[in-house]
């Protein structure tokens, strides 16, 4: 599926789940209304700082834009990749987080 498909359909469904009309996101990023409805219409091409303010507002998750369609391996090679450039006490820190993730998303796991 195309990027600009994924885009629009998750600035779309992210905005319809929090009951914003598009001129309430576009209040709320500073992202043009023409801007807006040109995504949610698969005919924009944002601007990198553009794409960054509507997925951080919307707490898109990236993957959901760039990786869905890839195979869990190779959304498991890009993480590996992108882990191995951080410190040792980066990835302490990591790995305690995603620790305290699993508890909160599976908490009946840890009882």
């Amino acid at each position: 599926m195309d990027q600009k498909i994924k885009l629009g359909d998750a600035v779309k469904r992210e905005r319809d789940r929090r009951g914003m009309t598009q001129m309430q996101l576009a209040d709320a990023t500073g992202v043009s209304l023409r801007t807006i409805t040109d995504v949610e219409s698969y005919e924009a091409n944002p601007r990198f700082d553009t794409l960054c303010q509507l997925i951080q507002y919307l707490r898109i998750p990236v993957h959901e834009i760039f990786y869905s369609d890839k195979e869990p391996r190779i959304v498991y090679q890009i993480l590996c990749n992108e882990l191995s450039q951080y410190s040792e006490d980066d990835l302490k820190i990591a790995r305690e987080v995603l620790a305290g993730l699993e508890k909160g998303l599976h908490p009946d796991k840890f009882h």
